[in-house]
């Protein structure tokens, strides 16, 4: 029978407080209860080998059964533990930082070690022939290899996948035909989040077996690509002209590595163009391709070529139409009927300019202009601490100067050329007659100008007196309206 003073009951108890320490401690302690772990195995080390009881051979005390077989236990329990601290160590040590989330090769690290004790202890303690339980383990083997032979394989590929590292966790990644991002990664299968917030589990052989595309590699610049039909019978070298002054309409794409437009491929009844441009963040992937189908339709419209079905013959573009369409975009002109925006179509002039001229100055008191973008490519800058500021870019179809042909508004806004561009210019005068006649009209485009001037870079004089509510602007450009129309509104 065991006794107070023969070690196996220190043992004993030294395992009820690893246990209890194990299951009570607070687990976001990690360095805490490893450091008690580490404690209750140097005790139960001393306490074994004080009492005779090393675990490197057989246990003591044969002719005393229930001793031998407690000593057995602490001896067998001895090598586990270790084999738990050295997986911690190893981990914490040996392992690569970006390895830590990946349960893997801990799984595969801690499986070799605890199986290396559990043949330890088998031969140390237990005195069992190793060589004859290890021909019966791999026939065992053998037989279990052959029953799992898909789960081995996923677990071999995941360990090819890990060692590569073709993706970490929180990558957005497409995999296949499967677009998400990577949630867990462990020895059957990888996890994504996909778009519609599902979990989608992948098997590591499938993955391994098929394209892997990394979203988030190189981590600053991200591609986008979008392809576009056009007809056949317009001339190629228009349609690339206006694709590259699409990209460079938007601001998030990046000058370097330079936007690439090509012809893609040419088929019976159209030719597939394909803009290839990067931006700096993926957040920005999805926003920046959809503004480049727009401005690309923008470009396009500007130079007469209109995205269509290809079976639908093509309508007739003339020049009054394109007046008729850009003075309609404008969004003080949208309450305006047909026969007065044809109205003030007659009195759009057009004006060509040259990359890097000046097309309008807002502080240059000489008239008041509305400016219409026809084509090309513009820049709306102010100046700040000696430097440009670039406010946005002006694409086809886009106004700049709607507050100052409506209220005379003036501020430090200067819109320059960025390619060749073309603009219609509307002057206040023309304006005039239309407002004289319709008061209703004036203050419906003084309602749709103070809705819209906190986007509108026209609109960042603020007024001189009111209050700075919606009520208290909308006032003020009345009053401004008002004196600049000589109007009685």
């Amino acid at each position: 029978m065991p006794t107070l003073t023969d070690g196996v009951l220190f043992g004993l108890g030294i395992l009820v407080l690893d246990f209890l320490a194990w299951r009570f401690m607070d687990r976001k302690s990690d360095q805490v209860r490893l450091a008690f772990r580490a404690l209750m195995f140097g005790l139960s080390t001393y306490v074994l080998f004080r009492s005779g009881m090393y675990p490197l051979r057989a246990a003591p005390w044969p002719d005393e059964p229930l001793r031998h077989l407690l000593a057995q236990v602490l001896e067998v329990v001895w090598w586990l533990q270790g084999a738990r601290l050295v997986i911690i160590l190893l981990d914490r040590v040996v392992l690569p930082e970006t390895w830590h989330r990946e349960r893997l090769f801990q799984d595969v690290l801690g499986a070799l070690v605890f199986m290396a004790a559990a043949v330890g202890a088998i031969a140390f303690v237990l005195q069992l022939p190793v060589k004859g339980l290890l021909a019966t383990s791999g026939a065992l083997a053998v037989v279990l290899g052959l029953a799992i032979q898909s789960t081995l394989n996923d677990v071999f590929s995941g360990v090819v996948l890990n060692a590569t590292q073709p993706f970490q966790i929180g990558d957005w990644v497409t995999i296949g035909d499967v677009e998400g991002k990577v949630v867990e990664s462990n020895w059957r299968a990888t996890s994504l989040l996909n778009g519609q917030g599902n979990i989608v589990v992948i098997p590591n052989s499938v993955a391994a077996r098929t394209n892997i595309v990394n979203a988030n590699e190189p981590s600053h610049t991200h591609g986008i690509s979008i392809v576009l039909p056009v007809k056949p019978s317009i001339r190629p070298a228009l349609v690339l002209e206006a694709l590259a002054n699409a990209a460079a309409s938007s601001g998030d794409v990046l000058i370097d590595p330079k936007p690439l437009v090509s012809v893609r491929r040419a088929t019976n009844d159209a030719i597939e163009y394909e803009i290839v441009c990067y931006v700096d963040a993926l957040s920005k992937k999805i926003d920046v391709r959809n503004d480049l189908f727009d401005l690309a339709h923008r470009h396009l419209l500007s130079r007469g070529v209109v995205l269509r079905p290809l079976s639908v013959p093509e309508p007739a573009v003339d020049g009054a139409d394109e007046k008729h369409r850009l003075l309609r975009n404008v969004l003080i002109f949208q309450t305006l009927e047909d026969d007065e925006i044809s109205e003030l179509a007659a009195h759009l002039t057009k004006h060509e300019f040259d990359a890097a001229d000046i097309i309008y100055d807002a502080a240059d008191v000489s008239g008041h202009e509305l400016h219409i973008l026809a084509q090309g490519v513009a820049r709306a800058i102010v100046s700040k601490d000696g430097s440009e500021v670039e406010l946005r870019r002006l694409a086809p179809g886009d106004s700049i100067g709607q507050s100052g042909v409506l209220a005379g508004v003036r501020t430090a806004i200067v819109v320059r050329a960025l390619t060749r561009v073309t603009v219609f210019r509307l002057d206040k005068s023309a304006l005039t007659p239309v407002l004289a006649r319709r008061p209703e009209v004036v203050k419906e485009m003084c309602r749709l100008l103070s809705e819209h001037h906190a986007t509108e870079e026209m609109m960042l004089a603020s007024p001189t007196h009111g209050d700075q509510t919606s009520g208290g602007l909308l006032q003020w450009i009345r009053e401004g309206v008002r004196r600049f129309h000589e109007l009685t509104v």
